[in-house]
């Protein structure tokens, strides 16, 4: 991030989509993928106390549910569960985030038109909070490390062609806008050398002169679909850059590890 001013800066903020069609069903859809592997469980064991927290069976991070038959088994075991009384009312709280955070819930995969409508009210809404805030979740590095590489992958996956596009526009705005798109691909082309030659680092930080977070990880949505928020990250961008001594500095966060900067 090159700029001289302190800044916000909106991160991971995911609208993630389940969308209803004009005859009330729905489909799903997702910007965050999932290589989790299919479980031969539907992640629920059968119980005698309804509503109950033991209904539930939990999984490791890299449990996942087959189909949505096996989808709707798991989301009606949710609603018996006091556990999710306000995902149930279409919103996101403290114990569903930290079930979700923590991979405690298997993975919902998308549900058909039919299959969705055959869910009540209060089930369509434990379904559309909980697969959000996965999809939201699954999103979030899980290691500073792997901060770092996702965004070093991100820059030598994507950088060329928007500088390519950027180039390509030259010719047909103002010589005032030329100018401005000239100073962008040289921040493009500087991050994308860095990137290439290993030279892109990661710092944690914990000063909260310097990087905060609010990490809302909230769902809403309805009928018409369902929309997510994760982070938003506050940061002083020239503190930023006196404290690590570069210009370029692109701040972070993520709820498994913390506030960071990537420098370059």
């Amino acid at each position: 991030m090159r700029v001289g001013a302190a800044a916000f800066v909106q991160s991971e903020l995911i609208a993630l989509q389940i969308l209803s069609s004009s005859s009330g069903g729905a489909r799903s859809e997702t910007s965050a993928g999932s290589s989790r592997a299919a479980s031969a469980s539907d992640g629920f064991a059968a119980s005698g106390a309804t509503g109950g927290a033991s209904a539930l069976l939990t999984y490791s991070a890299s449990g996942a549910l087959p189909d949505g038959g096996n989808a709707i088994a798991a989301i009606k075991a949710m609603a018996k569960s006091s556990i999710f009384q306000n995902a149930a009312q279409g919103h996101a709280d403290d114990q569903v985030r930290a079930l979700v955070r923590d991979g405690k819930l298997a993975e919902l995969p998308a549900l058909d038109e039919a299959q969705y409508a055959s869910l009540s009210k209060s089930e369509q809404n434990i379904y559309g909070v909980v697969r959000t805030l996965q999809g939201l979740y699954d999103a979030m590095p899980k290691t500073i490390e792997q901060a770092l590489s996702d965004r070093v992958k991100f820059v030598i996956d994507t950088y060329p062609e928007s500088i390519a596009r950027m180039q390509d526009q030259l010719s047909t705005v103002s010589p005032a806008e030329a100018e401005l798109i000239k100073k962008n691909i040289v921040g493009y082309q500087d991050e994308l050398k860095a990137a290439q030659e290993g030279r892109m680092q990661i710092h944690a930080v914990k000063d909260s002169s310097l990087v905060t977070a609010t990490e809302e990880f909230s769902a809403s949505g309805g009928e018409f679909g369902w929309s997510g928020r994760g982070v938003s990250v506050h940061a002083d961008i020239p503190a930023l850059q006196n404290a690590y001594g570069t210009k370029n500095v692109l701040p972070g966060d993520s709820p498994y590890f913390g506030t960071y900067v990537i420098t370059w």
